[in-house]
């Protein structure tokens, strides 16, 4: 299983990784994000079921380091023509999410032609209120949401979407005053992994019991604070 993540996760995370079975990919940054998340996944690339999208401008300076990915994981690339940018919402063009047979993404930021694909491929468009989606969602096995944002969560809800509303804040990030829960994890199969000690989480036990009751385990990589390193 190949892992991709930014190339500045901690390393206590890295071999947390390894030691459950992953082949850690560390992603190069794009100079034309802001400096402490230049090198997040959730900005970068958008990777889906047997899909991958990416910049072409940033798959072009990075060709071969994709181009082994997508033949070692199976993987089919489609390029986005959108430039990124250091300013919102030019940051956050691939930064969408899918839960269930739902595409959440934001209307003012995501990239049109990802949209457009999820659109004809029968999912259904749920435009959120801000576009760092990825970053601000954790998606658990079956497609219910785990988030601090508001705004979100009243939309996902209002579409009949399971979500776990938590405390803001208690998620690293440097550069920033916080991150987010859905930077801090990643999914893979029915296990959502988390950055650090999800028992250090003030809604520790209650994120824990909700992923259970929607068939999905939690894996604590790290003994400490969660770190949002723009998701695994």
């Amino acid at each position: 299983m190949l892992c991709l993540c930014d190339y500045r996760t901690p390393e206590d995370i890295l071999l947390a990784l390894e030691s459950h079975g992953f082949e850690v990919v560390p992603i190069p940054a794009d100079s034309s994000l802001p400096t402490p998340v230049n090198g997040h996944t959730d900005l970068n690339v958008f990777a889906y079921g047997k899909t991958i999208t990416l910049r072409a401008d940033y798959y072009e300076r990075n060709r071969s380091l994709f181009d082994r990915i997508c033949s070692s994981a199976g993987l089919e690339l489609f390029l986005s023509k959108e430039k990124a940018g250091s300013q919102y919402p030019l940051d956050c063009g691939l930064c969408a999410a899918v839960s269930g047979k739902s595409f959440l993404y934001c209307a003012k930021s995501t990239d049109t032609a990802l949209v457009s694909r999820f659109k004809s491929s029968g999912y259904k468009p749920v435009s959120l209120p801000q576009g760092y989606v990825k970053c601000s969602c954790a998606i658990l096995a079956d497609g219910s949401v785990i988030t601090a944002d508001r705004g979100i969560s009243k939309l996902t809800q209002d579409e009949g979407i399971n979500t776990l509303v938590i405390t803001p804040g208690h998620v690293d990030l440097k550069g920033y005053g916080y991150g987010f829960i859905g930077g801090a994890t990643g999914l893979c199969g029915d296990t959502l992994y988390f950055c650090g000690d999800l028992a250090l989480h003030p809604d520790g036990r209650a994120i824990e019991a909700f992923a259970e009751k929607h068939g999905t385990k939690c894996v604590s990589l790290g003994c400490d604070k969660l770190y949002d390193v723009g998701s695994l």
